[in-house]
């Protein structure tokens, strides 16, 4: 009886996570990382979700994107202070990606992990951080949810690419961006 409690706490923990956290869910990221390249995003796929305030927002954002641009998705995923460790939440978020990337649109799709930091610290810092926190997305994904390594890359891009840059030291701007490539070759 012990063993099917801790059974059904470690099956629900994720999902409880997720909605306590208005985190979003495995459908939102699949759906955004498998929409079309030629049309602009509808109302409904520019929407956010925090669950916090602005300045030190958690979850998911939905930028308006070109036309012509790859389908993307920027997850504003937990890490330990000042480390690549995933935190519990963060844990949780990189799940919905790698449940998200089994999702029969995206089989076959080659995907960029790109990390991004706030503007505080310096430029070296924050570079040598992005990469290492986008890797280690990567490496969650490929170990704990079975995305073969050859479809994903990963690339840190520091405090160059500001989400907002009106507040370059934003909580939105630490951020997780996956972009669909296309078809894997």
């Amino acid at each position: 009886m012990m063993r099917f409690a801790l059974t059904m706490i470690a099956t629900l923990l994720p999902v409880a996570l997720a909605q306590a956290a208005d985190m979003p869910g495995v459908q939102d990221i699949a759906s955004k990382l498998a929409a079309p390249q030629s049309a602009p995003p509808s109302e409904a796929q520019t929407r956010s979700y925090f669950a916090k305030p602005l300045d030190n927002s958690r979850g998911i954002t939905i930028t308006d994107a070109k036309p012509d641009a790859p389908p993307a998705v920027d997850l504003n995923v937990n890490f330990e202070f000042n480390s690549a460790k995933l935190t519990a939440e963060g844990a949780v978020l990189v799940g919905n990606l790698g449940r998200a990337l089994k999702d029969p649109r995206l089989t076959g799709k080659r995907f960029r992990i790109e990390g991004h930091t706030d503007a505080k610290g310096g430029d070296a810092y924050n570079q040598s951080l992005s990469e290492r926190r986008a890797e280690a997305v990567r490496r969650e994904l490929i170990a704990s949810y079975g995305v073969d390594a050859a479809r994903v890359e990963s690339i840190g891009f520091g405090k160059s690419q500001l989400l907002d840059r009106a507040n370059p030291e934003a909580g939105v701007n630490r951020r997780v961006r996956v972009i669909n490539l296309g078809d894997a070759k």
